[in-house]
Protein backbone atom coordinates (compact mmCIF):
# COMPACT_ATOMS: atom_id res chain seq x y z
CA UNK A 1 0.00 0.00 0.00
CA UNK A 2 1.54 3.46 -1.00
CA UNK A 3 0.40 6.72 0.61
CA UNK A 4 0.93 10.41 -0.54
CA UNK A 5 2.04 12.92 2.30
CA UNK A 6 -0.67 15.15 3.55
CA UNK A 7 0.02 18.69 3.67
CA UNK A 8 0.99 20.11 7.53
CA UNK A 9 -1.12 22.68 7.72
CA UNK A 10 -4.13 20.26 7.69
CA UNK A 11 -3.06 18.22 10.23
CA UNK A 12 -4.65 16.17 12.18
CA UNK A 13 -8.30 15.53 10.37
CA UNK A 14 -6.10 15.67 6.92
CA UNK A 15 -4.95 12.31 8.03
CA UNK A 16 -7.95 10.89 9.56
CA UNK A 17 -9.63 11.70 5.74
CA UNK A 18 -6.66 10.11 3.84
CA UNK A 19 -6.96 6.97 5.52
CA UNK A 20 -10.85 7.06 5.94
CA UNK A 21 -9.99 7.61 1.46
CA UNK A 22 -8.36 4.19 1.97
CA UNK A 23 -11.01 2.12 4.13
CA UNK A 24 -13.28 3.54 1.52
CA UNK A 25 -11.81 2.90 -1.53
CA UNK A 26 -11.24 -0.80 -0.57
CA UNK A 27 -8.28 -1.02 -0.89
CA UNK A 28 -7.72 -2.69 2.73
CA UNK A 29 -11.01 -4.73 3.12
CA UNK A 30 -12.79 -5.26 6.46
CA UNK A 31 -9.33 -7.18 8.47
CA UNK A 32 -6.97 -5.83 6.91
CA UNK A 33 -3.89 -4.95 8.69
CA UNK A 34 -2.31 -1.20 8.69
CA UNK A 35 1.09 -0.27 8.33
CA UNK A 36 3.57 -0.63 11.13
CA UNK A 37 3.26 3.01 12.92
CA UNK A 38 6.34 4.06 11.93
CA UNK A 39 6.02 3.17 8.12
CA UNK A 40 2.48 4.94 7.91
CA UNK A 41 4.33 7.83 9.35
CA UNK A 42 6.69 8.30 6.81
CA UNK A 43 4.44 7.53 3.98
CA UNK A 44 1.82 10.30 5.29
CA UNK A 45 4.73 12.46 6.10
CA UNK A 46 3.22 13.43 9.21
CA UNK A 47 4.77 12.76 13.10
CA UNK A 48 3.76 9.74 14.66
CA UNK A 49 1.91 11.99 17.25
CA UNK A 50 -0.23 13.26 14.58
CA UNK A 51 -0.93 9.65 13.32
CA UNK A 52 -1.50 8.46 16.72
CA UNK A 53 -3.91 11.55 16.67
CA UNK A 54 -5.66 10.22 13.80
CA UNK A 55 -6.07 6.88 14.65
CA UNK A 56 -7.60 7.01 18.11
CA UNK A 57 -10.69 9.62 16.22
CA UNK A 58 -10.72 6.40 13.44
CA UNK A 59 -11.01 3.92 16.65
CA UNK A 60 -13.28 5.78 18.16
CA UNK A 61 -15.49 6.18 15.21
CA UNK A 62 -15.38 2.26 14.83
CA UNK A 63 -13.40 2.69 11.74
CA UNK A 64 -10.06 1.26 12.87
CA UNK A 65 -9.69 -1.26 16.00
CA UNK A 66 -6.07 -0.68 17.63
CA UNK A 67 -4.92 -4.12 18.90
CA UNK A 68 -2.26 -3.37 21.51
CA UNK A 69 1.31 -5.52 20.58
CA UNK A 70 -0.87 -6.64 17.04
CA UNK A 71 -1.40 -3.56 15.25
CA UNK A 72 -4.16 -1.88 13.83
CA UNK A 73 -6.84 -2.90 11.46
CA UNK A 74 -9.87 -2.32 9.61
CA UNK A 75 -13.04 -2.82 11.13
CA UNK A 76 -16.08 -4.12 9.68
CA UNK A 77 -18.79 -2.22 8.88
CA UNK A 78 -20.99 -4.30 11.26
CA UNK A 79 -23.76 -3.27 13.55
CA UNK A 80 -21.66 -2.95 16.50
CA UNK A 81 -18.95 -0.90 14.66
CA UNK A 82 -22.24 1.63 13.59
CA UNK A 83 -23.19 1.77 17.02
CA UNK A 84 -19.82 2.55 18.55
CA UNK A 85 -19.59 6.73 18.39
CA UNK A 86 -22.87 6.34 20.49
CA UNK A 87 -22.21 4.44 22.72
CA UNK A 88 -19.98 6.95 24.26
CA UNK A 89 -22.97 9.05 24.24
CA UNK A 90 -25.42 6.65 26.20
CA UNK A 91 -22.87 6.75 29.04
CA UNK A 92 -22.06 10.46 29.44
CA UNK A 93 -25.04 11.90 28.07
CA UNK A 94 -28.66 10.79 30.07
CA UNK A 95 -31.08 12.63 27.30
CA UNK A 96 -29.60 10.50 24.63
CA UNK A 97 -31.19 7.28 25.40
CA UNK A 98 -34.24 9.13 25.48
CA UNK A 99 -33.57 10.85 22.12
CA UNK A 100 -32.80 7.22 21.05
CA UNK A 101 -36.01 6.41 21.58
CA UNK A 102 -37.81 9.48 20.31
CA UNK A 103 -36.08 8.83 17.07
CA UNK A 104 -37.32 4.71 17.40
CA UNK A 105 -40.88 6.07 17.58
CA UNK A 106 -40.21 8.20 13.98
CA UNK A 107 -38.79 5.43 12.07
CA UNK A 108 -39.82 2.24 13.43
CA UNK A 109 -43.74 2.96 12.74
CA UNK A 110 -43.46 3.70 9.10
CA UNK A 111 -41.11 0.89 8.98
CA UNK A 112 -43.53 -1.41 10.26
CA UNK A 113 -46.12 0.27 6.88
CA UNK A 114 -43.44 -0.51 4.62
CA UNK A 115 -43.01 -4.09 5.81
CA UNK A 116 -47.15 -4.65 5.72
CA UNK A 117 -46.72 -3.79 2.14
CA UNK A 118 -43.65 -5.72 1.32
CA UNK A 119 -43.57 -9.10 3.43
CA UNK A 120 -43.18 -11.98 1.39
CA UNK A 121 -45.15 -14.96 2.88
CA UNK A 122 -42.04 -16.54 4.28
CA UNK A 123 -41.24 -13.80 6.27
CA UNK A 124 -44.66 -13.44 7.77
CA UNK A 125 -44.39 -17.05 8.77
CA UNK A 126 -40.93 -16.61 10.19
CA UNK A 127 -42.65 -13.31 12.30
CA UNK A 128 -45.43 -15.48 13.44
CA UNK A 129 -42.81 -18.73 14.46
CA UNK A 130 -40.96 -15.96 16.52
CA UNK A 131 -43.92 -13.92 18.02
CA UNK A 132 -44.52 -18.16 19.21
CA UNK A 133 -41.38 -18.48 21.13
CA UNK A 134 -41.96 -14.89 22.78
CA UNK A 135 -45.33 -17.07 24.62
CA UNK A 136 -43.25 -19.85 25.07
CA UNK A 137 -40.25 -17.80 26.56
CA UNK A 138 -42.83 -15.90 28.57
CA UNK A 139 -44.46 -18.63 30.19
CA UNK A 140 -41.18 -20.25 31.60
CA UNK A 141 -40.83 -17.19 33.05
CA UNK A 142 -38.12 -15.79 31.26
CA UNK A 143 -36.69 -12.73 29.76
CA UNK A 144 -38.00 -11.66 26.38
CA UNK A 145 -34.87 -10.04 25.45
CA UNK A 146 -33.37 -12.09 22.27
CA UNK A 147 -36.89 -12.82 20.73
CA UNK A 148 -38.04 -9.20 21.47
CA UNK A 149 -35.16 -7.73 19.24
CA UNK A 150 -35.42 -10.76 16.68
CA UNK A 151 -39.22 -9.34 16.48
CA UNK A 152 -37.89 -6.14 15.50
CA UNK A 153 -35.31 -7.37 13.34
CA UNK A 154 -37.48 -9.45 10.93
CA UNK A 155 -39.54 -6.95 10.50
CA UNK A 156 -36.69 -4.82 9.46
CA UNK A 157 -35.62 -7.23 7.03
CA UNK A 158 -39.23 -6.83 5.88
CA UNK A 159 -38.89 -3.25 4.33
CA UNK A 160 -36.24 -4.13 2.07
CA UNK A 161 -34.31 -1.08 2.17
CA UNK A 162 -30.63 -1.75 2.92
CA UNK A 163 -30.11 1.78 4.75
CA UNK A 164 -33.09 1.46 6.96
CA UNK A 165 -32.26 -2.00 8.00
CA UNK A 166 -28.25 -1.10 9.12
CA UNK A 167 -30.21 1.95 10.93
CA UNK A 168 -32.55 -0.42 12.60
CA UNK A 169 -29.78 -3.06 13.21
CA UNK A 170 -27.78 -0.28 14.79
CA UNK A 171 -30.69 0.71 17.12
CA UNK A 172 -31.85 -2.62 18.10
CA UNK A 173 -27.65 -3.05 19.08
CA UNK A 174 -28.30 0.13 20.88
CA UNK A 175 -31.09 -0.69 22.86
CA UNK A 176 -29.29 -3.76 24.37
CA UNK A 177 -27.03 -1.14 25.94
CA UNK A 178 -30.63 0.77 27.68
CA UNK A 179 -31.66 -2.75 28.51
CA UNK A 180 -28.56 -3.05 31.11
CA UNK A 181 -28.26 0.95 32.29
CA UNK A 182 -31.45 2.48 31.67
CA UNK A 183 -35.00 0.35 30.43
CA UNK A 184 -35.69 -2.03 34.06
CA UNK A 185 -38.55 -3.38 34.64
CA UNK A 186 -40.29 -6.20 32.39
CA UNK A 187 -44.21 -6.39 31.51
CA UNK A 188 -43.82 -9.60 28.83
CA UNK A 189 -47.59 -9.90 28.47
CA UNK A 190 -47.92 -6.32 27.49
CA UNK A 191 -45.20 -6.88 25.26
CA UNK A 192 -46.91 -10.31 23.66
CA UNK A 193 -50.09 -8.30 23.49
CA UNK A 194 -49.05 -5.66 21.51
CA UNK A 195 -46.65 -7.63 19.33
CA UNK A 196 -49.73 -9.44 18.01
CA UNK A 197 -51.14 -6.24 17.18
CA UNK A 198 -48.12 -5.30 14.74
CA UNK A 199 -48.03 -9.24 12.97
CA UNK A 200 -51.86 -9.16 13.07
CA UNK A 201 -51.87 -5.59 10.99
CA UNK A 202 -48.68 -7.06 8.77
CA UNK A 203 -50.20 -9.86 8.28
CA UNK A 204 -53.43 -8.40 7.02
CA UNK A 205 -51.38 -6.11 4.18
CA UNK A 206 -52.45 -3.21 6.57
CA UNK A 207 -49.97 -0.31 6.66
CA UNK A 208 -51.68 2.37 8.35
CA UNK A 209 -52.42 -0.24 11.23
CA UNK A 210 -49.26 -1.59 10.98
CA UNK A 211 -47.99 1.96 11.76
CA UNK A 212 -50.83 2.54 14.47
CA UNK A 213 -49.61 -0.79 16.36
CA UNK A 214 -46.35 -0.02 16.44
CA UNK A 215 -46.50 3.67 17.34
CA UNK A 216 -48.42 2.29 20.18
CA UNK A 217 -45.96 -0.08 20.72
CA UNK A 218 -43.29 2.25 20.83
CA UNK A 219 -45.36 4.58 23.41
CA UNK A 220 -45.68 2.00 25.85
CA UNK A 221 -41.35 1.39 25.47
CA UNK A 222 -41.02 5.21 26.41
CA UNK A 223 -43.71 5.15 29.01
CA UNK A 224 -42.14 1.92 30.55
CA UNK A 225 -38.97 3.74 30.32
CA UNK A 226 -39.67 6.94 32.22
CA UNK A 227 -42.17 5.50 35.23
CA UNK A 228 -39.61 2.43 35.46
CA UNK A 229 -37.26 2.02 39.16
CA UNK A 230 -33.82 3.07 38.82
CA UNK A 231 -31.35 0.75 39.98
CA UNK A 232 -31.06 -2.63 40.17
CA UNK A 233 -33.89 -4.66 39.17
CA UNK A 234 -34.87 -8.16 38.36
CA UNK A 235 -35.90 -8.22 34.72
CA UNK A 236 -35.14 -5.79 31.26
CA UNK A 237 -38.18 -3.37 29.64
CA UNK A 238 -39.41 -4.64 26.26
CA UNK A 239 -38.68 -3.23 23.36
Amino acid sequence: MTLTPVKKQKLPDSVANRLLEVVRSGELGPGGRLPAERTLAAQLGVSRASLRNALSRLELMGVLEVRQGDGTFIRAADTETLSLPFQGLLRSLPQTAQDLLEFRQILEPEAAALAAMRATSEQIASLRTCLEQQHVTATRGMKLSEDDLKFHALIAQMVGNTVILRVLETLQHLMQQLRTHTLKGDRPELTLQEHILILTAIEARDPAAARAAMAGHLATVVRTAAQAPQGPSQGEAHA
